[in-house]
């Protein structure tokens, strides 16, 4: 069966209008938590509620397995609307190096308490960016790396930035629970 046409399956800008009506869906009667995981929302999908004035009070954000990409992470990251957010999870969306590194230079997540990038195909190069600006999230207490590709340098890199944050948990093997900061 040829899939070619579908926008879906080729990741083709999905309307704005079908996002929105995902996004009021999920979103929580407060409207400070939205739940989209395995949304399948790609990148539109994180342009378009990075965009939403609505969301402006949402300070939970479950994207994983929506696969946005690097793109899509830039979309999240440079968002004036989610600058409330202070738990964003984005397992699963395959943003890799460029990804991260649109997260690590954001101005609009200095809220973040809680990141999860597990399984993004990070590599040390963008486990290194993430350390360098690591102490500019003031309130980070949780950063989840698990299941990414971190050889030594990357995770010394973040356990390095560790001592200069307020960070108490950082999963950086799928085999540790965490590690807590003396």
């Amino acid at each position: 069966m040829d899939y070619s046409k579908n926008k879906e399956a080729s990741g083709q800008e999905r309307a704005s209008d079908e996002t929105e009506m995902i996004v009021q869906d999920n979103l929580s009667k407060d409207g400070k938590t939205l739940d989209l995981t395995a949304a399948y929302l790609k990148e539109y999908g994180a342009k378009d509620i990075a965009s939403f004035e609505y969301l402006r009070d949402l300070t939970n954000l479950e994207m994983g397995t929506n696969l946005i990409g690097a793109k899509g992470a830039r979309h999240l990251a440079q968002s004036t609307v989610l600058v409330n957010l202070t738990s964003l999870n984005l397992f699963y969306n395959d943003i890799g190096n460029d990804g991260v590194k649109y997260i690590a230079l954001s101005d609009n997540l200095q809220s973040l308490q809680n990141l999860v990038l597990s399984d993004n195909n990070i590599t040390d190069e963008g486990a290194v960016t993430l350390a360098k600006f690591l102490p500019l999230f003031p309130n980070l207490i949780r950063l989840d790396m698990r299941l990414n590709k971190l050889k030594d340098e990357g995770k010394q890199a973040l356990l390095d930035a560790q001592k200069l944050t307020q960070l108490k948990h950082l999963l950086l093997d799928k085999v540790e629970g965490f590690q807590v900061k003396a």
